[in-house]
């Protein structure tokens, strides 16, 4: 652990898979991460923080090969086939209204609606005029005419509605695709993302499965609209903070006031990659099911999904049940 300087090391880490990345970058935020507060520490009732400081680093993470096997991580918060599906647009409908959420920032109107999702985001960024852009849309069109441009760039950034949200305003930035030859003339599409603020230990697993997901969609929409082969290549993202909460550190660092070993005295890089999933696994016990469950008339009484949420649902089981895409 860095002692308190002042400043915020910065962390390099380059994996063959996911579960690989995920493993090197928790060992080196724990052993070389600034212990830092942040603003999800737990107090008591006195007043007096409960949990000790986060692990912090400025991390550049570089996935060779973001399909590698096992590509899934035995780490997951969330369902992670429902979040396949809202990083493909499947919850939009969550999201307020730009008009509304106006109002609400105004101190006008309540709602419950979220302020954003990252597929909102990215495929229907608030255009400041009352309607939105495909920031996607134009970024695929762009790789497709010219593979070799540093330019397709997709951002999430809302300068007129962040500042003023009182809750998390989007961690992810930004995302950009760059599409290079490779010897045999086929185009390899690697994708980059940049990050505000990341939980490495509960967040980052699901947030590159989702991610690369979309960058294997774009790399068939590249590969229709260049009439030439595209495959996917490597994913990257910098977080300028990832970091290990403090209440995590039971479950990372160990305790030894309860006695509980440290999550790297029991797995060793080999043993978490044996735990890990392979996509085929992932898909049949998880992703899959899961999906089902979403699209279900019990998640339709929880979602109230519109027809197009329902179809795009489906869609994506057929696809992955067919093998057109591998989660």
């Amino acid at each position: 652990m860095t002692t308190s300087s002042g400043r915020i090391p910065t962390l390099h880490v380059v994996a063959d898979s996911i579960p690989q990345a995920h493993y090197r970058a928790m060992k080196a935020v724990w052993e070389h991460g600034l212990a830092i507060r942040t603003e999800y520490d737990r107090k008591n009732d006195a007043g007096e923080f409960i949990d000790p400081p986060s692990r912090d680093a400025r991390v550049l993470i570089e996935v060779k090969d973001p399909f590698a096997q096992p590509r899934f991580p035995p780490i997951s918060f969330c369902e992670v086939g429902t979040y396949i599906a809202e990083i493909l647009g499947i919850k939009d409908h969550m999201v307020l209204p730009v008009e509304r959420l106006q109002e609400v920032l105004n101190g006008t109107a309540t709602a419950f609606e979220w302020p954003y999702s990252y597929h909102q985001r990215l495929f229907a960024h608030p255009d400041g005029k009352g309607g939105t852009l495909d920031q996607v849309a134009i970024a695929v069109d762009r790789i497709a005419k010219t593979p070799h441009t540093r330019r397709a760039i997709a951002s999430t950034p809302a300068p007129t509605i962040d500042p003023f949200l009182k809750e998390d305003i989007p961690c992810l930035r930004e995302v950009q695709l760059r599409c290079p030859e490779d010897e045999n003339g086929t185009l390899v599409l690697n994708m980059n993302t940049t990050w505000r603020s990341r939980d490495l230990y509960k967040a980052w697993p699901d947030n590159v499965i989702g991610l690369t997901f979309l960058q294997s969609v774009l790399a068939k929409q590249i590969e229709a609209q260049a009439g030439r082969p595209v495959c996917v290549g490597s994913y990257a993202d910098y977080a300028s903070s990832l970091h290990i909460y403090g209440q995590d550190f039971g479950a990372v660092g160990g305790d030894d006031a309860r006695g509980l070993r440290s999550f790297f005295d029991t797995f060793d890089e080999d043993a978490y990659m044996a735990r890990s999933l392979s996509s085929e696994m992932a898909r049949d016990m998880l992703i899959v099911p899961q999906l089902k469950e979403l699209i279900s008339e019990r998640g339709q009484a929880d979602w109230k999904f519109p027809e197009a949420a329902l179809a795009l649902g489906q869609q994506l089981i057929d696809d992955m049940e067919s093998g057109k895409f591998l989660p």
